[in-house]
């Protein structure tokens, strides 16, 4: 059974659901308001990679200095969370800035024609 994520119009929530192939996709309503007035959206992607990573140990030994010196990410190295890692700094920027892309995406439903 396939998982479909299906953003509401009328409480702009997205649901998740597990849809039997049986079934036709199209007939879902939202988790969060009971209406019946979704559309099917492009679900993120999560997935294990068995080989080594893009950005491995070596590039982020790189990167890490340009990043220190960058205006939009220095002060957060030079003031950041006290006791915390240069890595584990780099690392929070990520996870922030893939919070933001998965808010930009909640929030751009399709419009309704």
């Amino acid at each position: 059974m396939p998982l479909y994520e299906y953003g509401c119009y009328n409480c702009e929530k997205v649901s998740e659901k597990l849809v039997r192939l049986s079934e036709p996709a199209d007939k879902a309503t939202c988790d969060h308001c009971n209406s019946t007035d979704v559309v099917k959206l492009v679900s993120k992607v999560n997935f294990k990679v068995h080989k080594k990573p893009k950005y491995d140990d070596e590039f982020l030994g790189k990167a890490l200095p340009a990043m220190r010196k960058k205006k939009e990410t220095a002060q957060f190295f030079a003031e950041g969370p006290k006791g915390m890692s240069d890595d584990a700094k780099m690392s929070e920027l990520g996870e922030k800035i893939g919070g933001q892309v998965d808010r930009m995406i909640e929030r751009s439903l399709p419009k309704k024609k």
